[in-house]
């Protein structure tokens, strides 16, 4: 006899091609570094500085930043900044410029003077 038009799989057959009820599966989180830190050679925690760049608390997002680098006027002018290639946000328009960002950070504190 002929199956009905509505049950046309075999039992078993949802799973062969992946359909059905999959309540039991939820998605896994996976705790990685983003792309411009784990490019990063001096191991800066960008997201953090630039969190407080961002919000023009500059001094915060400076003292963030010499947690890992402490010389973050030089960097800013001598790293090769691997970290804008890697970039997500170049995907959508244009990277993130965190070397000119870290330069200015470094620049600002020997202008006003901030003591580690």
């Amino acid at each position: 006899m002929d199956k009905l038009f509505a049950i046309t799989l075999d039992v078993g057959s949802s799973l062969a091609n992946k359909t059905g009820a999959w309540r039991t599966n939820r998605p896994l989180y996976v705790d990685r570094l983003p792309p411009c830190n784990h490019a990063c050679p001096a191991g800066e925690n960008i997201q953090g500085w630039l969190y407080h760049a961002e919000s023009g608390d500059y001094e915060a997002a400076w003292r963030t930043l010499i947690e890992e680098n402490p010389f973050p006027a030089i960097m800013g002018r001598v790293c090769y900044h691997p970290c804008e290639t890697s970039c997500n946000r170049g995907k959508v328009d244009e990277t993130v410029g965190i070397n000119s960002v870290e330069r200015f950070l470094g620049d600002e504190a020997l202008k006003q003077g901030w003591k580690f």
